[in-house]
């Protein structure tokens, strides 16, 4: 008996390993919708791209029916592609990898087992990987989005860390990034009240100092969130509710030869629609803006050419011109 215990266990745990197995590989094809994935040769996943008007990203690969948290990243090289899969209450992250010019097929890629990372983004020489995550800072510590990172090795990435404590003692919430010099933009929620505002804290080469509010330019009496800042810190992009939460827009606001920020325009209906629009996310090489939007299909990614962003300047600097 005792052995026939021991030997339908072993079959059960075989079973369940086979059966684990395959649910990721499901998974995997469930983002392709298809057995074989195609031949993706050259960059951005071997898309065409588009021009001043946006497109849907994708559309053959990109087919999460719960959509998607954030964009697309590309790895600095862009030579990877890291994206979400959002399945239920758990995220699932896919990877590829352009090997000679030719896109592997999307693996998941647990780089942070247990975490459920969010809102994922590489440091500029690509060896970190960043991302928000509910998991406690401490065993049975409170649950709550925070900013970790794990750190590229020989043998993978490491175990995530966490930012410096000065930032997670912030209450942050989708989404963040970082200029060239490491300062960091993020979103964060206004204690006692659904008030949302972007925070910056400036990276002094060894530790994060105390993060200041972006202010009345940028920031509202609704909520401004989900910030890209450009490598050299030029403009921020946004999305903004204001106090209609019926729908967000994405804004831009350049900096001023002082230091200080512009008055944040809409991108206008090239771009925003009569949904949600939000995420944005800048190629490394900075030709494409991502996004978000919800005007087709439930939370899709976008990109159009970031010819958009130069209009927008233009237009930000005639606009201060008059004013004078």
């Amino acid at each position: 008996m005792t052995y026939l215990t021991e030997r339908l266990k072993a079959e059960f745990l075989v079973t369940l390993g086979m059966l684990t197995i395959l649910l990721q590989v499901s998974t995997a094809d469930c983002q392709t919708n298809q057995k074989d994935f195609p031949v993706l040769k050259g960059q951005y996943l071997g898309q065409k791209p588009p021009g001043n008007l946006p497109e849907i990203f994708a559309p053959e690969i990109m087919t999460s029916p719960q959509g998607y948290h954030y964009t697309i990243i590309f790895s600095p090289d862009m030579t990877e592609a890291l994206w979400s899969l959002m399945q239920d209450d758990y995220n699932h992250t896919l990877f590829s990898k352009a090997v000679n010019g030719t896109w592997s097929k999307p693996a998941i890629n647990d780089f942070a087992e247990g975490f459920d990372p969010l809102d994922l983004f590489y440091s500029l020489d690509g060896n970190r990987i960043y991302f928000l995550s509910f998991h406690p800072d401490v065993p049975g510590g409170v649950e709550r989005e925070r900013i970790w990172y794990v750190e590229r090795s020989t043998n993978g990435w490491s175990q995530p860390e966490l930012v410096d404590r000065i930032i997670y003692e912030h209450p942050t919430h989708w989404t963040f990034s970082l200029s060239r010099n490491g300062n960091l933009y993020f979103t964060s929620e206004i204690a006692g009240s659904d008030k949302q505002d972007i925070y910056f804290s400036v990276f002094d080469g060894n530790k994060y100092l105390p993060p200041a509010n972006l202010g009345p330019n940028i920031n509202t009496e609704g909520k401004d969130f989900t910030p890209f800042i450009a490598p050299d810190e030029s403009y921020l992009i946004f999305a903004r509710n204001g106090t209609d939460t019926r729908k967000s827009d994405l804004f831009v606001s350049f900096k001023n030869n002082d230091g200080t920020w512009s008055k944040a325009i809409s991108m206008g209906s090239h771009i925003n629609s009569d949904k949600h629009d939000l995420a944005p996310y800048v190629t490394p090489d900075g030709r494409y803006l991502f996004f978000i939007s919800q005007k087709e299909v439930m939370n899709a990614m976008y990109w159009v050419s970031t010819k958009i962003i130069e209009d927008m300047r233009l237009m930000n600097k005639n606009r201060e011109e008059k004013r004078k």
